[in-house]
C-alpha cells in the first residue's frame, strides 16, 4: 500500500502568556495528543521562532497513554524520538524549526500519543501554546522521565503551556488528509476536539483534524504590548505558516470576532481607532481565500458568531460590521462551503445572541453544548 506524510496532530505558534513560568530546567514536559488518523511513522516539527537563543531538546521519547487524563504511558511501546540522523539531543535554532527524524511507531485511530520533552539546562519558554487537547492533559516533572511510565506524584504537576512543538506528521494511506481548523479562543476550545470524536465514530480513519486556533487572535492586527503578547500574530502574517502543511486539503475558518470585540475606548493597548470596516475584514478573509485556493486548498468559512452582551464590547457599530460580514460570507465569499456555525448557536428570538444552552456565560464562547453542536452541523460532505 501507499503511504504519504500528511500532518496528523498540530497547535499554533505563539508566544506565552506572561503569568506562566519563563524557565525551567531539568524538566520533562508530558504531552498528550489524540491522532484521528493511523500510520507506521511519525515526525515531530518544532519551532522556536520567537526565541533569540538556541532551545536544546536534551531527551525526548513518545508512547501511548494508557488513560486519558492520566500521566501513565505504556513502556511496552515506548520509542526514543532522535534528531539529525539518530542523535539524542535537538537543537531549535533560534528563530527557526527543527523536525524530529522519521520514528517508526504503528499507530492506531484514535489512540493518545503521549511525547516526552527532556529540557536539562535553563530553558526559556519562548514559542508555546496555552491551549491543548480540551479533553487530555500536560504535566511537567522534575528529572527526566522520559523513560517512567507513571511520573512521580511528589515531582509532578499540570502544565500550563505546550512548548516548543507545533505539529506531528504521519505516515498514513495514500487517501488520508488533513483539514486544518483555523481561528482564535473558539476554536482553542472544544468543536475541534467533538469533531475528531464525531469523525471516530464515523468510522472515519482517512481524515486528520489539525487545531490552529490562538485565543485572542485577529485576522488584521497583532498585538505590540507584553499583556498581549500570548495572542499571537496576526492571521494575515501566520495564515500560511498555520495551513500549508503536508496533507491538508481542506481549511475551516472561523475568525474575526476579536477584530470587533478588541478594540476599546479604555484601552490604550488596543483603543477603538483599530477597530475595522467591513471592507477591512473582508479583505483580509479574502486573503486567506486566495491563499488557500493558491495551494489548491478548499475553503469551508464560518460566519462571524453571534456575541451580543459580551462584557462591556457590545455596540451597534460592531454589530453592523459583523452582519455586513457576514452577509459577505453567506452570499458572495468564494469559498466552497460555509460552515453553519452561527445558526448552531443563535438564539432564535434574538440572531444577535448565543442561545442560552449554547452559551458559556460570557455571551461569546460557545458552551460544552454548543461546540458539540458546531461539531454536528458540519455537513458530512465538507469532510
Amino acid at each position: 500500500m501507499n503511504e504519504q506524510w500528511i500532518a496528523g496532530w498540530g497547535c499554533p505558534i505563539t508566544h506565552p502568556v506572561r503569568d506562566c513560568a519563563e524557565w525551567i530546567k531539568d524538566t520533562t514536559i508530558r504531552l498528550q495528543m489524540q491522532m484521528t488518523v493511523p500510520g507506521s511513522c511519525l515526525k515531530f516539527q518544532f519551532s522556536n521562532i520567537f526565541g533569540k537563543e538556541d532551545v536544546v531538546i536534551s531527551k525526548a521519547s513518545v508512547s501511548v497513554a494508557t488513560e486519558p487524563r492520566k500521566t501513565d504511558i505504556d513502556l511496552t511501546r515506548l520509542v526514543p524520538v532522535t534528531f539529525d540522523g539518530g542523535k539524542a539531543q535537538g537543537v531549535i535554532p533560534a528563530g527557526g524549526f527543527l523536525s524530529s527524524d522519521p520514528i517508526e511507531f504503528d499507530l492506531a485511530a484514535g489512540e493518545i500519543l503521549s511525547l516526552n520533552l527532556y529540557f536539562d539546562d535553563f530553558t526559556k519558554l519562548t514559542t508555546c501554546h496555552r491551549g491543548g487537547e480540551a479533553f487530555l492533559k500536560r504535566w511537567c516533572c522534575d528529572g527526566d522521565q522520559t523513560e517512567t511510565s507513571m511520573l512521580p506524584l511528589e515531582l509532578a504537576s499540570s502544565a500550563d503551556v505546550t512548548p516548543f512543538i507545533h505539529t506531528i506528521e504521519v505516515l498514513a494511506a495514500e487517501n488520508a488528509y488533513s483539514i486544518v481548523a483555523f481561528g482564535d479562543s473558539i476554536t482553542s476550545q472544544t468543536w475541534p476536539d467533538r469533531l475528531k470524536k464525531r469523525l471516530l465514530d464515523m468510522g472515519r480513519e482517512d481524515v486528520a483534524i489539525v487545531r490552529k486556533g490562538i485565543g485572542g487572535s485577529r485576522v488584521l492586527r497583532e498585538y505590540s504590548s507584553c499583556e498581549y503578547y500570548h495572542y499571537g500574530p496576526k492571521g494575515l502574517d501566520r495564515f500560511e505558516r498555520e495551513v500549508l502543511l503536508q496533507g491538508v486539503k481542506k481549511v475551516f475558518i472561523l475568525h474575526g470576532a476579536n477584530d470587533l470585540i478588541h478594540p476599546s475606548d479604555n484601552n490604550p493597548l488596543r483603543p477603538m481607532s483599530q477597530l475595522p470596516t467591513a471592507e477591512e475584514l473582508i479583505e483580509g478573509l479574502q486573503f486567506y481565500i486566495d491563499t488557500a485556493h493558491a495551494h489548491d486548498i478548499k475553503v469551508f468559512l464560518s460566519p462571524i458568531l453571534p456575541f451580543e452582551g459580551y462584557v462591556k464590547s457590545y455596540y451597534e457599530e460592531r454589530e453592523a460590521v459583523r452582519e455586513k460580514v457576514n452577509y459577505w460570507i453567506y452570499r458572495e465569499a468564494p469559498v466552497e462551503g460555509v460552515l453553519p456555525f452561527e445558526l448552531a448557536v443563535l438564539d432564535p428570538e434574538n440572531p444577535m445572541a448565543l442561545r442560552k444552552e449554547c452559551d458559556s456565560g460570557d455571551h461569546l464562547h460557545p458552551s460544552g453544548d454548543g461546540a458539540q453542536s458546531m461539531a454536528e452541523s458540519i455537513p458530512e460532505e465538507f469532510i
